[in-house]
């Protein structure tokens, strides 16, 4: 009689293989077997389902050029300054550990301080450098490491801090693109700290994170923190606070020389104060969307690897914003621009978009925009302004996008 894992692992073996094989143009090296297993459980072990999440992960990477953020990506001032995490060490089973003083975020002044754009790219930076040093801490131990020990410390959260709508939006989008963008990113998240509130913030997310990262969340009081945290890091790691021995070079036992600790970020970070973006200015369109509507706007790219710079503000509220793209048809004289008015569903094959930029909800009434990003691949690019969630006011959206060629001599 056959052994249920070796049938379970021969099912496993032979999806990465088929994986493999329909995503041939997308595969790398860097995509070992682990890997492709953490796609396709994101994908609930459907074959299409996880292809379609990949290549989507894979187009967004290349529109906003992740791989470089490791070695090459800019940690923005604010963060820097206010951020809230920091690589610890390595924890007993050979993973990245970074602590997070997510209690002592400014939530608020983040999103101020940063356009709906820079946040996530904050996040893709941090993980990536994460995951860098997952991977190379796993060569010097002889063997795959592609997750990270995550420390989360509820110490000085309330629920006031999540008391706006804008910091809800974007902890929901946030949690949601880094699950899409990072499967199985978490080997585990040790919330720290948690007063008995927690539950109430947590209950609020809980239905949009997946199993697998569900199973791995350990949530614990101020007075079981120590243990928790001694049983996946050693103490000459932890940090004397966190019930460790560690101290830094100044005998620091909050060890601040490398931890960041968050704090209250003043308005001179926030974008509010720059000039806002108006009508009257060269370039920029401005277009009323109303509740329940969309506007598209669609930009014809005829060279790739091109850069794109986006200014963006709304009066109104926050807009909900994805990036869709569609390949030239065979009549290049023909092309097929869509309306502006109409939704355009990537899951609809009739409709002839794909997803190559996560949908995420600009505050752009709190921080606007002002950004850049490539344009890799020659087609058009939909940018969906997307009200339609909004059964109550519509969104005046100021915005210009101005394309040009990488090795333009203005660059």
């Amino acid at each position: 009689m056959e052994c249920p894992n070796k049938k379970s692992n021969n099912s496993e073996q032979e999806l990465i293989k088929q994986f493999r094989k329909n995503l041939a143009d997308e595969i790398t090296p860097a995509h070992t077997d682990a890997i492709i297993m953490k796609w396709l459980r994101a994908g609930n072990l459907n074959l299409k389902k996880a292809e379609v999440l990949f290549r989507q992960s894979q187009a967004c990477r290349a529109l906003y050029d992740l791989d470089s953020y490791a070695d090459h990506g800019i940690e923005p001032k604010v963060g820097e300054h206010y951020g809230f995490a920091s690589h610890l060490g390595f924890a007993k089973d050979g993973t990245p550990v970074t602590y997070c003083a997510i209690g002592k975020a400014d939530f608020y002044g983040i999103i101020a301080s940063l356009s709906g754009y820079e946040i996530p790219w904050y996040g893709s930076y941090m993980f990536e450098k994460d995951l860098k040093r997952a991977r190379e801490h796993g060569k010097k131990l002889g063997k795959e490491i592609n997750e990270v020990t995550y420390i989360v410390d509820m110490e000085d959260f309330s629920l006031q801090k999540l008391a706006r709508p804008c910091l809800v939006e974007m902890a929901f989008d946030l949690l949601r693109i880094m699950q899409d963008l990072y499967p199985e990113v978490w080997k585990n998240l040790l919330v720290i700290n948690a007063a008995f509130y927690f539950y109430q913030a947590y209950n609020l997310f809980k239905p949009i994170l997946r199993k697998n990262l569900l199973e791995n969340i350990y949530v614990v009081s101020k007075e079981n923190t120590p243990d928790l945290l001694l049983r996946y890091i050693d103490e000459d790691v932890l940090p004397v606070f966190l019930g460790g021995r560690r101290v830094d070079s100044t005998g620091d036992p909050m060890c601040r020389e490398f931890l960041k600790f968050g704090g209250s970020i003043p308005e001179e970070y926030y974008l509010s104060r720059l000039p806002p973006l108006l009508s009257s200015d060269p370039g920029v369109e401005c277009v009323y969307i109303g509740k329940r509507s969309v506007y598209n706007h669609s930009l014809v790219v005829t060279t790739p690897n091109s850069r794109l710079h986006i200014e963006l503000r709304t009066e109104g509220g926050s807009i909900a914003t994805t990036c869709l793209f569609r390949d030239f048809g065979p009549e290049p004289n023909h092309l097929d621009i869509p309306p502006t008015d109409v939704y355009l569903d990537e899951n609809k094959e009739s409709h002839n978009v794909r997803l190559i930029s996560p949908c995420v909800k600009l505050q752009l009434h709190i921080s606007p925009a002002d950004v850049y990003c490539n344009l890799p691949f020659a087609g058009i690019y939909i940018y969906r302004f997307d009200n339609t969630f909004n059964w109550i006011s519509g969104r005046k959206l100021f915005f210009d996008f101005t394309s040009y060629l990488l090795n333009h001599p203005d660059q």
